[in-house]
């Protein structure tokens, strides 16, 4: 039986992870104004494949099992009402997050087209 190969599974986990940080990021804006909250933020894709058993279960193509997504507290600065988020750093986490998902898509495409062109189609 044929297997998806390694580069389109850490392609597509890497969207994933791509996609909840840009929720989490929106939970962020949404709550700007809130008296107390702690900006959050999803540990980097980088951090995630350092994690002991990614790379073995990559090999296994068991990666998409795992939960890429490990929230973290941001050590931002708080305004005086105890609120770390700032819109503009939301903002720039926003377009990083979007770049990481475009990237993602692109290595995915292009694994697919080597492989179709490979079957011949």
């Amino acid at each position: 039986m044929l297997d998806t190969p390694a580069i389109m599974r850490l392609s597509q986990v890497m969207a994933r992870h791509a996609a909840q940080r840009q929720v989490v990021i929106a939970q962020n804006v949404a709550n700007a104004d809130t008296p107390g909250y702690r900006a959050r933020d999803v540990a980097s894709f980088a951090a995630y494949l350092d994690q002991p058993g990614v790379a073995d279960t990559m090999r296994a193509g068991r990666l998409q099992a795992l939960d890429p997504a490990r929230l973290v507290t941001t050590d931002d600065p708080a305004s005086p009402n105890g609120n770390t988020v700032a819109l503009e750093r939301e903002m720039m986490r926003a377009a990083e997050t979007r770049q990481s998902h475009d990237l993602a898509l692109a290595v995915y495409g292009s694994a697919r087209g080597i492989l179709r062109t490979a079957l011949g189609r």
